[in-house]
C-alpha cells in the first residue's frame, strides 16, 4: 500500500493501462486523473506518442462527487477537451458500494487513511489485487453499473475552444490568456477569481470593449453578457480596471475596458492573475 498526493495516486492508478474504470473517486482524485489525462492529451495531440497515460479513462462517480470535482473551472474545461478526444468519459450513479480502479486485469481499492471515516479517499492509497476470478467479477459488476449509469454533463466549453476562439479574435490578448491559465493551473483554486473575471481582466489589459467580450462569451457558451458586466463591475470596484467611453454615434454608449491608470500597461497573464487574486480575495 502507498500513500501519495492525488496527482501521484492518479499516475499510479492509471499507469500502463489501455483502459481504466475508476469507481467512486473522491473529488480530489477526479481532479488528479483529469490532470493526467489532459496533460497527456495536450502533449500528444496526434496520439502518435505513447507517454504512459491510458488511452481512455472512465470515471463512474456519484453526482455529489462529480459536482464537487467539476465545480473547478480548470478541471471542467480540461475534461471537456479530453472527452472530445475520446480519452475521458464521465457517468454518475448512486450507491456505488466501493471505491476502486479496474484496469487491465487489476483491481485497486482506494483506501482511506484518515481515521475519521472521511470519504476523501485521495489522502489514502491503493490495495491491489490481480487474482483472475476477483478481477473478472469486479469488471463484470462495475461494467454493468457503467452501462446503466447516466452521462454527466460538463456545461462549459473546452479549454481549447476558449483559448483558440479568444486568440482568433484578439491574438495578443490570446497569448496573455494562455499565460494566465497556465499559471492558474499551478496555484490553489479560489472561487474569488473565476474564469469570467479572468477573461475580463485580460480584456482590460488589451483595451477590449465590454460588449465584444460579452458577445464572445455567449457565442462559445462560457457565460452571459450579464455575467461579464458583473465581472467588470467587480474589477472596477477593486480599482484594477477602469472604462473609457467609446464614441459610436447614435445608440447605447459602449465602454472600452482599460487597466487602472496606476497599473503597468504591459502586465503578463501571470502578473494579471496575481493582482486579480490579491484584490478579489481581500
Amino acid at each position: 500500500m502507498t500513500t501519495s498526493p492525488p496527482s501521484a495516486l492518479a499516475d499510479r492508478a492509471l499507469a500502463a493501462a489501455s483502459d481504466a474504470l475508476v469507481v467512486d473517486p473522491s473529488p480530489a482524485l477526479v481532479r488528479g486523473i483529469v490532470g493526467v489525462v489532459a496533460d497527456d492529451d495536450r502533449s500528444d495531440p496526434d496520439a502518435s506518442i505513447d507517454v504512459g497515460a491510458p488511452s481512455r479513462v472512465r470515471l463512474l462517480c456519484t453526482v455529489e462527487s462529480a459536482d464537487a470535482a467539476f465545480d473547478d473551472f480548470l478541471t471542467a474545461t480540461a475534461a471537456v477537451d479530453a472527452r472530445s478526444a475520446d480519452r475521458l468519459a464521465v457517468r454518475t450513479a448512486s450507491d456505488l458500494g466501493a471505491s476502486l480502479t479496474v484496469a487491465d486485469g487489476t483491481v485497486r481499492a482506494h483506501v482511506s487513511l484518515d481515521g475519521d471515516g472521511s470519504t476523501d479517499r485521495s489522502s489514502g492509497g491503493f490495495a491491489t489485487g490481480d487474482e483472475e476470478p476477483l478481477c473478472t467479477a469486479v469488471e463484470d459488476a462495475y461494467g454493468a453499473r457503467w452501462r446503466d449509469a447516466d452521462e454527466y454533463a460538463l456545461d462549459v466549453p473546452g479549454r481549447t475552444t476558449i483559448i483558440e476562439s479568444f486568440a482568433e479574435r484578439w491574438p495578443d490578448a490570446g497569448e496573455t490568456l494562455v499565460d494566465l491559465f497556465d499559471v492558474a493551473e499551478t496555484l490553489p483554486r479560489t472561487g474569488a477569481f473565476d474564469p469570467v473575471t479572468a477573461c475580463t481582466l485580460v480584456g482590460a489589459r488589451h483595451g477590449l470593449l465590454t460588449m465584444h467580450i460579452g458577445e464572445w462569451a455567449e457565442e462559445i457558451g462560457l457565460t452571459s453578457r450579464t455575467e461579464v458586466a458583473r465581472a467588470k463591475a467587480r474589477l472596477i470596484e477593486t480599482g484594477l480596471v477602469e472604462t473609457e467611453r467609446e464614441p459610436v454615434g447614435v445608440g447605447r454608449p459602449r465602454h472600452r475596458l482599460v487597466l487602472a491608470s496606476d497599473e503597468p500597461t504591459d502586465l503578463t497573464g501571470a502578473e494579471l492573475l496575481a493582482r486579480g487574486r490579491a484584490a478579489l480575495c481581500e
